[in-house]
C-alpha cells in the first residue's frame, strides 16, 4: 500500500469506522481517482465546518434516501450514531426528504394546469383556499404558498388539503431545530433539481435564522453525496475493474 492510500485507509477508518467499499475498489483500479474521492470527501463532506458535526451525515442520509442509495443511506446513517445525532433526530431528516420528494411531485402543476382544465374543470374552492393560505400567513409568517401549491389547490382541494396535512406532520420535528429541518429540505431539494422547492425552503431557512456559510455546507454536501451516486451505484462494475487490473 502506498503512503497515499495509506492515508485514506487510516482516514477513512477514523472517521467511518472502516474503509468503504467504494474507496477501497477505486484504490486498486486508480490511486489517483482514489485520491480525488479523498479530496473531494473532506472539501464537501466531512470538512465541513459551519454546521454542527452531526448534522453533516443528516444531511447526507436525507440526500441519499432521497436518490435512493441504499448503501449510502447505511453508512452515513452509521456515521450519524458516532457523531452523537439520535434516533429522531435521524427520523427528522428522513421525514424532510420524503416531503420534498412529494412536493416537487407537483413542480410542474403551475404550467400544465391550463390543459388539464381544457378538458375537465378543476375542483375549485377559492374562498376556502383564501382562508386556508391567510390561517398560514398567521401563523407561520410565511409570505404566502408556492405558485404550484395553488395551482393544486385550482386542480383538486383534496390533494391541496392533503398536501398541507402532510406537511405539517412531516416538517414538524421531533427534535431537529426548525432551521435545520429547512437545511436538510434546501439540500435535498438542490439534489433532486427541484427549482420551486430549492427556493421555498431556502426562504424558510433564512427566515428561521440561517446564515449562507451553513447554506455553503449544505449545497457542498448535496453536491458531493449526489456525485458519489455514479460510484456507489456502480460498485458490481467497479469490483469487476478491480480483478481485472489485479490480473
Amino acid at each position: 500500500m502506498t503512503d497515499g492510500m495509506k492515508e485514506i485507509h487510516d482516514y477513512a477508518k477514523a472517521t467511518l469506522g472502516k474503509v468503504p467499499e467504494v474507496v477501497d475498489l477505486l484504490g486498486r483500479i486508480n490511486e489517483n481517482l482514489a485520491k480525488e474521492q479523498f479530496r473531494e470527501n473532506k472539501a464537501l463532506y466531512l470538512g465541513r465546518k459551519n454546521v454542527e458535526r452531526k448534522l453533516l451525515p443528516l444531511i447526507a442520509l436525507a440526500v441519499s434516501a432521497a436518490n435512493g442509495q441504499k448503501d449510502s443511506v447505511n453508512l452515513h446513517f452509521s456515521l450519524a450514531k458516532k457523531f452523537g445525532a439520535e434516533p429522531l433526530e435521524i427520523l427528522d431528516a428522513l421525514k424532510v426528504a420524503k416531503m420534498v420528494l412529494m412536493s416537487s411531485t407537483v413542480s410542474s402543476l403551475k404550467a400544465s394546469l391550463p390543459i388539464i382544465e381544457e378538458s375537465a374543470r378543476g375542483n375549485r374552492k377559492s374562498e376556502e383556499v383564501e382562508r386556508i393560505i391567510s390561517r398560514i400567513k398567521e401563523r407561520t409568517n410565511v409570505e404566502g404558498l408556492p405558485e404550484n401549491i395553488i395551482a393544486l389547490s385550482n386542480l383538486s382541494f383534496d390533494l391541496f388539503s392533503e398536501h398541507l396535512k402532510e406537511k405539517s406532520e412531516l416538517m414538524t420535528p421531533f427534535l431537529l431545530d426548525v432551521k435545520f429541518v429547512y437545511l436538510v429540505a434546501y439540500a435535498v431539494s438542490v439534489s433532486i433539481n427541484s427549482l420551486e422547492c430549492t427556493l421555498t425552503y431556502l426562504k424558510q431557512f433564512f427566515k428561521a435564522g440561517g446564515t449562507v456559510a451553513e447554506i455553503e455546507d449544505a449545497l457542498a454536501i448535496s453536491r458531493f453525496i449526489t456525485g458519489n451516486k455514479v460510484f456507489i451505484t456502480s460498485a458490481e462494475t467497479l469490483k469487476r475493474l478491480a480483478v481485472k487490473n489485479v490480473e
